[in-house]
């Protein structure tokens, strides 16, 4: 019969086998070979994302930073592996992986650049090979030890392989160096490196379970802003005036518009004549409805400025002379009728923090229980890692069928989990909600704000018109977050019955013996054939269930985008809404989409900008054209997150893009520097 697996000795006695001894020096050809072997056994253990705009998106920062390697000759490649944790590793042979949760968290495409090249710096520097990095030789083990074991990673006993992964921080640390160099070559800013650690140091401050994995392989994200500024890209001593303008001009240009605004700010200060850094701050400040202090800006160069710089700045302050004109011209809406909408907003909120309250408790014990009944299972899975397993085997057939089993399990506890997490509940010590509940509650605080005031500003008076679509779409948000956290105990419980069956497999497995070539007899292997399938079948569809309320809950997540970004106010006049639209080229120009939806056209079909925005998002997914997508949720009497669930969209896509929107005007790396961040 075949052994059981002991924890860490599986990979003790792995070692040799996965890691190159040092004597031995592996080639190129036969690193990417191994790498090969490796991929085949990631994917084949773990879901793969197949959204076309993530993948694209992934893809394009990869190849800008590829072409700057120095290894031409390896093959390199990257994947997006559907997993909630924040984390990205690399493997031999070029082979790149990062999680969508890490695509979820990153602020922009220059911090996705820095995670990518800080993962190329450790193929550049063959790491991997030559056992310096040990933190990604543990992301091979556990990788490669899944196959065994398909339950070890996340509930075999691998607390001392941290010993391992302590190991690795000088390497860790050269990786940032080389990434550093990369991303800067290849036109990022560098900047963004710091700010991802600073985002991380956040999460690890409120002991967020999200970057568990992360801070397992990689050093403390705070050490390593020490040794990042320490480096020639970003060495005060050494960083040159001109390259700050170049960064912050190149954050303008992408739209980044509040990093662009604090950078320039910055900048202006040391050098208050620069009519580049005064003409983009001006632009900057327009973007984000400064009006007042764009004006300011802006005056100073038509004052002083060079002819070419005066007639940029009067086009630019011709345009803040139309919007004031029109703000001055705005009427009050039916106020009486929008806080009766308010009221009834804030009844389905409160209705739904009752109704998901309990039900986050329960799905959180069901998650609980699992885990341990899982733990208890994995000791009956057997191990084959001393048995040679033949192409085409009985045995080939049962590697492949747990390794199918182990993919739907995590796929489907990984979803459950964070969909129950993810919606929230009500904090037993303030009883206030948390999660998605909370954000709900944020935004009709935001909403009802102006109504405190007297005047009521008219920058709020022109939102207005959109709040009835916002209402409707924070209140489906609300059934979407029940719904949500019904499919995922539902989905719990799927697989809670699953696991009966998956025992029953595996205790019958321990009774079979090899026959003379080294495989499973056919009396056996046909005994085991039907519950195989049984189990197979069964968390199969526990993990279609489970990713059926993730798309629920990410549904939930992209309305109440839809709902931040509209609050912006970037649809107040069409001179900010440009602002939206030129956001949205700079992502999605080569999809073919033009600007999206036109200002006239938001207007007339009655959208709010962020739906207009979500539209132009799932047209460049689904191969369409923004207009398309709006006709078809005009039609409907649906909204477009709805027109995006029909099409297939993974709710996770559009939800990740229209946050990168959002944050193009929000995101301020300076709080977190400050206590109160």
């Amino acid at each position: 019969m075949f052994r059981r697996i002991v924890g860490l000795s599986l990979i003790l006695a792995l070692l040799p086998v996965l890691i190159p001894a040092r004597a031995r020096a592996v080639t190129t050809a036969q690193e990417v070979q191994e790498g090969e072997a490796i991929d085949q056994q990631i994917t084949s253990s773990s879901v793969i994302e197949n959204d076309p705009l993530l993948n694209q998106w992934v893809q394009t920062v990869a190849d800008r930073l590829w072409h700057q390697v120095a290894r031409k000759d390896v093959p390199y490649n990257v994947k997006i592996i559907r997993s909630t944790d924040i984390n990205a590793f690399s493997t031999l042979g070029g082979y790149v992986y990062v999680n969508d949760g890490l695509l979820d968290f990153v602020h922009s495409d220059d911090e996705l650049a820095g995670v990518l090249g800080h993962e190329t710096g450790h193929i550049e520097r063959r790491h991997e090979v030559t056992m310096q990095a040990k933190s990604e030789v543990l992301n091979l083990l556990f990788g490669i030890a899944s196959l065994f074991s398909p339950l070890i990673y996340d509930f075999g006993n691998l607390a001392e392989a941290g010993i391992l992964a302590k190991m690795s921080r000088v390497d860790e640390l050269q990786a940032d160096q080389y990434g550093l160099l990369l991303m800067s070559r290849a036109g990022y800013d560098p900047t963004a490196m710091v700010t991802m650690m600073k985002h991380l140091g956040v999460l690890q401050g409120e002991h967020s379970d999200l970057i568990t994995k992360y801070l397992q392989d990689h050093p403390d994200p705070q050490a390593r802003v020490g040794h990042l500024v320490g480096y020639p890209e970003l060495d005060p001593t050494k960083v040159t005036p001109q390259e700050r303008l170049v960064w912050a001009l190149h954050d303008l240009r992408n739209a980044r518009y509040n990093i662009a605004m604090l950078e320039l700010t910055q900048f202006v200060k040391t050098q208050p004549n620069n009519e580049q850094a005064l003409l983009g701050l001006g632009q900057a400040q327009l973007a984000l409805g400064q009006t007042g202090k764009s004006a300011q800006t802006l005056g100073e160069v038509a004052q002083t400025g060079t002819p070419q710089a005066q007639a940029a700045a009067q086009v630019e302050i011709a345009a803040l002379r139309r919007m004031e004109v029109r703000s001055v011209n705005l009427t009050q809406p039916n106020l009486a009728g929008l806080r009766v909408k308010l009221d009834q907003a804030r009844q389905l909120q409160k209705e739904a923090v009752a109704e998901i309250g309990a039900r986050h408790d329960e799905g959180r014990d069901q998650i609980k229980e699992i885990k341990a009944r899982l733990e208890d299972i994995s000791y009956e899975i057997p191990d084959f890692s001393n048995i040679q397993i033949k192409p085409g085997s009985r045995l080939e057939s049962i590697e492949k069928n747990l390794t199918s089993m182990s993919r739907s399990i995590n796929s489907a506890l990984d979803d459950a989990r964070a969909t129950i997490g993810g919606v929230g509940s009500v904090d037993p010590k303030t009883g206030k909600p948390t999660g998605l509940l909370a954000d709900n509650g944020e935004i009709l605080d935001e909403m009802s704000a102006p109504f405190q005031m007297t005047p009521i500003p008219s920058d709020s008076v022109a939102i207005f018109p959109s709040y009835s679509r916002m209402f409707a779409e924070i209140s489906s948000a609300d059934g979407e977050m029940v719904q949500a956290a019904d499919a995922a105990r539902a989905a719990a419980m799927q697989l809670d019955q699953s696991l009966g069956t998956v025992n029953d497999f595996l205790m019958q497995l321990q009774n079979v013996r090899l026959d003379y070539f080294g495989d499973i007899g056919q009396f056996d292997y046909n005994a085991l054939v039907p519950l195989m399938q049984k189990a197979d079948d069964a968390l199969a569809r526990a993990a279609v269930s489970a990713s059926q309320a993730d798309q629920l809950y990410n549904m939930a997540r992209a309305r109440q985008l839809e709902a931040r970004i509209t609050l912006l106010g970037v649809g107040t006049s069409r001179e900010r809404y440009a602002t939206l639209q030129n956001a949205l080229t700079v992502r999605f120009a080569s999809d073919g989409i033009g600007s999206g939806v036109s200002y006239n056209e938001m207007l007339r079909d009655d959208l709010t900008p962020g739906q207009a925005a979500a539209a132009t998002i799932v047209a460049a997914d689904t191969k369409t054209t923004p207009d398309e997508i709006v006709k078809d949720a005009l039609a409907s009497n649906r909204s477009i997150v709805d027109i995006a669930n029909d099409r297939k969209m993974n709710a996770e896509a559009l939800e990740i893009f229209l946050g990168l929107v959002y944050l193009d005007y929000t995101d301020n790396p300076v709080k977190e520097d400050s206590p109160a961040g």
